[in-house]
This record gives structure tokens, sequence and C-alpha cells, in this order.
């Protein structure tokens, strides 16, 4: 049980932790403004953890903002953990775990190689978990160079066994339990189904610590994980993923254990729960007892948010500028947000300057309405958050969801209420009525798709989904040979409810499957090709143009083709008539000899094909582009003067 007994025993004896979470090493690093802000709070969790001389500093997860950092990140991050975990000073833990077992390679501070005074264990979140074809995580990269010690990963997704990291100092023993993020879906459902096993170590005087990264606020069953779902052996749970500060120590009261949220160390949302003074904390850990600290950071950027609804404030009469009024009214509470901002600041030199201010406002009506980017560009040098410093909600329209909510239909989720993009999906889709909910496409296949996308920068994972899905459908519709209407759809829903219900790894290889298997290139439809074919009747000879008064193109033929520029030409003219021949008039003959005219074509011998002409930049030939009706009444013509010269 906590207890103050353990500040008050002898330090060789004493375990001293540095805890943290949701560090987000690199959000917003293109922010000019914003940029540096994770990697100083990172900072001052390490120097903390070196001035109040730790044993230990524990990560629950999430210390990278991408699972797949910029270098500069990775390059700040390295620089970081060199300056602060490398040094002289000894380690006083003893490692009684196979430490290849528990973190794939020797622990840092026993590798000859290295001088490491201070070490740090770190489980992944959500934002740095493994991706690509070979499963890496920053951590892996961090780890393979013995700067974080990387534990509680797992590859079998359908039985978890959690193997304790074995440490001890002095009289006190520490089982540490690290349980990696996992989907809350799948984990909250191993929890239920009795495969989640947390191995104990023999002995009763381990003061056992489980750090996980998981929800903890209920957003749905299923979709976060109860407190009572753990086993009550534990005495800490150290919980990750949640951003809230609520690092005081909470005791279950149905289990027994306590629990710690430390909350994220820098702002990746501008929500409520993101304003709350940012925290770490100093575990001390004496035989059974403990002492958690909180340790207030000092360099965190403040942050100030309000919710204001104008139809509870004095604005005056609304029929004069009742705009004009309300954007002056907000000015005024921007700048309450700023002063009240420069009264929380630490009075350390590095903490930045400019706040965070999040107005979230209420309106009634459109004149209460207004530009929200340019009321920002006012505060450009007085807060670091001026392009989104207002998010405007119609009153009404908050009040009919509430009403909806309590009748029928449940109400949309909001974005602020969500603690990632992947969750906010989820609720939305949830949350549609039946008749709205999605015909062909899996709803779990496209959050995982846009968790990839924002979470892990795969720029194909759209790609790949959609690809996926188009096989599938495809691939089902050829097995089936189905033909109504009705069947397809039902077909349909078959294949968005296969991968609706395949597990998150499972559904994962089946879209990797579908989207790799090569489809049939689909051929492009060809324009369409008329041929009219007459024979002509025996004519001996035909009058040179001069005798026949007027210039006819091409002379006559027996087969006329029409079609488009984008066909090959017709075939070359029959023997007789010269090849390469000028504009309608060949060049073999002299004037006014007789021409040659061609056998019908039946009697024609079989020629190769001339190869096509080199295309010209002209427009397209109208005749491909004219009706039907236009080509009867050109072929009419056509025939008509055939008749005149045969006459």
């Amino acid at each position: 049980m906590a207890g103050d007994s353990a500040a008050e025993t002898p330090s060789e004896d004493t375990l001293k932790i540095l805890i943290a979470t949701d560090i987000h090493l690199g959000h917003l690093e293109n922010d000019p403004e914003r940029g540096g802000d994770s990697f100083l709070a990172f900072e001052e969790v390490l120097a903390t953890a070196a001035e109040a001389q730790a044993d230990l500093v524990l990560l629950g997860g999430d210390l990278f903002d991408h699972a797949r950092p910029s270098p500069a990140a990775m390059l700040r991050a390295t620089q970081l953990l060199r300056r602060y975990c490398l040094g002289d000073r000894p380690v006083a833990l003893e490692l009684l775990s196979d430490d290849t077992e528990a973190f794939g390679r020797p622990v840092n501070y026993r590798d000859p190689d290295l001088n490491v005074s201070l070490p740090l264990l770190t489980i992944h979140g959500n934002h740095d978990d493994p991706v690509g074809q070979q499963a890496v995580s920053s951590l892996d990269i961090l780890s393979s160079m013995g700067l974080v010690n990387y534990f509680g990963r797992w590859s079998d997704y359908t039985q978890v066994s959690v193997a304790p990291v074995l440490l001890r100092k002095g009289a006190t023993s520490l089982a540490l339990y690290g349980l990696s993020h996992l989907k809350d879906q799948r984990l909250s459902r191993l929890f239920k189904e009795g495969k989640v096993e947390m191995q104990r170590p023999p002995g009763e005087d381990w003061f056992n610590m489980l750090v996980l990264h998981q929800n903890r606020a209920d957003r749905g069953p299923g979709n976060y994980i109860q407190e009572e779902a753990l086993p009550g052996f534990l005495d800490l749970v150290v919980w990750g993923h949640e951003h809230d500060c609520r690092v005081v120590e909470e005791q279950n009261i149905t289990r027994g254990f306590f629990v710690t949220q430390p909350g994220s160390t820098v702002a990746t949302s501008l929500a409520a729960g993101e304003a709350l003074p940012k925290h770490c904390a100093l575990l001390q850990v004496h035989r059974k007892k403990f002492l958690l600290t909180p340790v207030p950071l000092r360099t965190v950027r403040p942050f100030i948010f309000k919710t204001i609804v104008l139809s509870e404030e004095e604005l005056g009469d609304a029929s004069v500028n009742e705009n004009e009024k309300v954007q002056e009214f907000l000015k005024a509470k921007v700048y309450e947000a700023v002063a009240e901002a420069a009264a929380r600041r630490s009075g350390d030199p590095r903490q930045p300057q400019r706040p965070l201010v999040r107005l979230s406002v209420f309106f009634e009506r459109d004149n209460q309405d207004f530009n929200r980017v340019r009321f920002g560009q006012n505060f450009t040098d007085v807060v670091a958050n001026p392009g989104d410093l207002l998010v405007m909600k119609r009153e009404a329209r908050v009040r009919e969801k509430r009403e909806r909510a309590a009748h029928d239909e449940p109400p949309l989720p909001a974005a602020g209420a969500a603690p990632d993009v992947e969750a906010l999906l989820h609720d939305y889709f949830a949350s549609l009525p039946p008749e709205r909910q999605l015909g062909l496409l899996s709803a779990r296949a496209l959050t995982d798709a846009v968790r990839d996308f924002t979470v892990k920068r795969d720029d194909d994972s759209f790609r790949a989904v959609l690809r996926a899905h188009r096989r599938r459908a495809l691939d089902a519709l050829t097995a089936a040979g189905v033909e109504t209407e009705a069947e397809v759809a039902e077909l349909m829903r078959g294949c968005r409810l296969e991968l609706d219900a395949a597990e998150p790894a499972a559904r994962r290889e089946l879209v990797r499957k579908a989207a790799a298997t090569p489809s049939p290139r689909a051929e492009p439809l060809a324009q369409p090709r008329v041929t009219l074919t007459r024979t002509l009747p025996p004519v001996r000879a035909v009058p040179p143009p001069a005798q026949r008064g007027g210039r006819r193109g091409g002379g006559g033929g027996g087969v006329v083709v029409l079609s488009s520029d984008d066909d090959s030409a017709p075939e070359a003219a029959p023997a007789g008539r010269g090849r390469g021949r000028g504009r309608g008039r060949g060049r073999g003959r002299g004037r006014g000899s007789p021409r040659a005219v061609s056998p019908p074509p039946e009697r024609r011998p079989a020629r190769a094909p001339s190869p096509p002409p080199e295309r010209r930049s002209t427009p397209r030939r109208s005749a491909a582009k004219k009706s039907a009706s236009w080509l009867q009444n050109m072929i009419a013509s056509k025939d008509n003067i055939m008749d005149e010269d045969s006459d």
C-alpha cells in the first residue's frame, strides 16, 4: 500500500523510478513556433530523473509522435538520450530475469561496450508501434543502439502471456509487467475470454507493477480496458495513452491496486483534457510500500481552454452590430486567457512565451458567426495557435443532438472528445443509423487505413484498401455468378462483414493479399468503327477530273471506312493506284489517262495492311462525332455521286 515510509528508508533499499508517458517526440516539428515543445519537455523529464538520481526511467508508450519519425526527430532523440542516460554513475539495479527474453538483447547497462548511468525502460504505444513488412519500431532502432530497453512487445495475438522483468535493489524486489499497445477491441476480448496471463514470480515479497498503453475512459463496449479486468495481485498500474493528467494515484476499490495516469508531456490536441497542468512522477518503492510524488513540468507551454455560450452572456442589443459585438467580446476573452496563462508561468527561462488558447464558442444566430481565420490573425504575435484559436458550434444543433440522443438516434462523436482519429472514426461509423451504414467498404478496414496514414505515414494505405475491396468484390461476383441486384447486395454485405469480423491481424492479411493480387488489366473500349461495302457496277474507264467537273476526294472505291483518329488507318489502296499518292489523286498516271477499276472485293488478292501513317496533331475528325442519321445521309450522297460517275 502507499505510505510515506518509503521516503524514510535507506536509499540502498529504496528503488527510485521516474515515470512519464506519451512524450510524442516530433509533434508539429515543422511548426516554427511549436516544433520544439516535445523535445523540451522530454529533456526536462530526463533532467529531473538525473537530478533525483533515479535508478531508472519508465515510459508508458508513444515516445515518438509517428511510427516512422523523421531523421531530425530521431537525431534529437538520440542526442538527448546520450546526454542524460550515458555516464559514469554506477547502476544499483540487479536484473534477475533473462534479458534476451525480456528485451531481445542484453540490457544496456550490462553491455561492456556502453557506459549507462540511467537505464530507460519503455513499451510502445499506438504511435510508435512496429510497422512495415519487417514489423520494425523506432524503439527497435534505439534499442539496437543501446539507448533504451524495449519490452512488452507481442507477436501472438491469440494468447498473451506476460512474463515480468524482475529487478532488485537491496531489500526491494520489483516485478515489472509490460503490455505494449494492442487494439482495445482485441485486448478486451482476450481479457474476457481469459486469454491474458500474467506470470507471477515465486515468493510474496515482490512489488508488482504493470505499465500499459490502452484506452482507460469508457468509449463504448469493447473499446476500452476495464480496470476490473486486470489481476488483483498488482500493486500499482501505470496507465499510458490517456493524455489527461491524473498523476495522483487512485485506488480501485474492487481490485485493490492503485492506478496512476501521468498523461502526456505535450499538448497534441486542443482539448480540455490537454489543458490540465502537465506532470511526470517520481516513484519510490521500499519492499511492498510506495510513495508517488507528482513533479510538475516547468518548460511546458501554457494552455488555456475556455467554453463560452453566447446566449448566457450579456452582449447588449442584438439588433445593432451584433457580429462586431461578438468579435469584440471574444477578443476580450482571448486577452483574459493570455493573462491567465501569464499568471501560470513557472518562471523557467526555457518555457515558451506564447501560450496556447482555445475558445469553444456556442452561438445561436448567423449574425453571431464570422471568419475564424481572420479573427485569429489579430493574435499572431500573442498566441501560439492563431489559426485554430476558435471553434464555433451552433447551440441549437448541439441541443438537437442531445435531444435526439435522448430519443432514438445517437449523436455523432465530437472530435475533441476522441483521443485519436482512429477512435473518432470508430465512434462515427458506430453512431450512423442503419440506412447510412457502409454497404461495400469495411469500416474497420477504413479505420486501419486512416490510422496507418495519419500515424504511420503510410501513403499507400487508402489505395491498398480500396484495391483490396475491388479485388475481393470482383472475385466474389465471378465465383458466385449472381444475377439480381439483391443477390449482389447480399454478397457484398457478406464480404464486408467478413472483414469487419476478422481479427486485426487477419484483416490486414486479407487486405494485403487482395491488394497484392494482380487484377486483369481493363482494355480500353475501342472507338466505334463502321465499315460499309458496296460492289460497283463494271466500269471500263473513269474520265479525268477536268471532264467530270469538280474535284472529288480520293476517287471511287469499293470500301468506305469511317472511324475516329484513335483507330488505325484504312488499308492500302489496291493495285493500279500508285502508292504514296497526293491529296485525292493518284501520281502513277499521267493527266487524262484512264484509271483502272478495282476488282470486286471477293476477287481481290489478300494484301498485308500497310503501317499506319504518322499521327498528325489535328483535331479529332468530325466523322467519329456525327450521329447515325448524318452517316446515312452522307453514304446516300456518295451513292448518288458514284451513280453519276458510272453513267
